[in-house]
């Protein structure tokens, strides 16, 4: 998904201007949906422009001006071709489960437990928000829209089941099974022992 067509999307709801939507890439619940920084949005906005897919629109608001934009007749069009191609199946980035995946042995469980207690906190404000979204009394939420809406709240509950399911083997030692043909542990360990003794020397010298 280009940040170009997540552009259009939000300029098909109504005309918007840059700040309207920022609003709609930053809230609460879009980095489930979309992940844009703000700064890259008025490039777009400038880009998308000048190739004719949208026009501006001042309009004034309270003895202010500002600047709408809205989708041309070939911006319509090519909205609605980006909808009709195939999605790409999406690439999750998460830092929890990297770092869970490194975690050794010389680690201590309950700072791994801290990190998914936080986890924990954040899941459940998206749940709240993601549950009270289509009732605020302010989103615009299509019919077709609400069934991915249904699907992140499913998707939040089962992390929060998880967590709890991962906190709790962390707290017994009572975790799974691992696959390690190679040896891999005792090796990982011994380097990374032999690399603090070498920093612990380095300090007493």
């Amino acid at each position: 998904m280009s940040i170009e067509h997540s552009i259009l999307a939000i300029l098909s709801f109504w005309p918007s201007t840059g700040y309207d939507i920022k609003s709609e890439f930053e809230h609460k619940a879009a980095g489930l949906y979309w992940g844009m920084s703000y700064g890259s949005i008025y490039p777009k906005l400038k880009k998308l422009e000048e190739e004719g897919f949208i026009y501006s629109i001042e309009e004034e608001e309270g003895g202010r001006k500002k600047k709408l934009y809205e989708l041309t007749p070939k911006g319509w069009e090519e909205f609605e071709n980006w909808l009709r191609q195939p999605p790409a199946y999406p690439v999750i980035r998460d830092e929890l489960f990297m770092k869970m995946s490194a975690w050794h042995e010389d680690m201590e469980y309950s700072v791994l437990i801290g990190h998914l207690q936080k986890r924990k906190e954040k899941t459940e404000d998206l749940l709240d928000f993601v549950k009270n979204w289509p009732t605020n009394g302010i989103s615009y939420i299509s019919k077709v829209g609400m069934l991915p809406i249904r699907y992140t709240e499913m998707r939040l509950e089962a992390e929060l089941k998880w967590i709890e399911e991962a906190i709790d083997a962390l707290e017994k030692d009572q975790l799974p099974q691992g696959q390690d043909p190679n040896g891999n542990t005792e090796k990982l360990l011994a380097r990374r022992r032999k690399a603090k003794q070498t920093i612990q020397a380095d300090k007493e010298e």
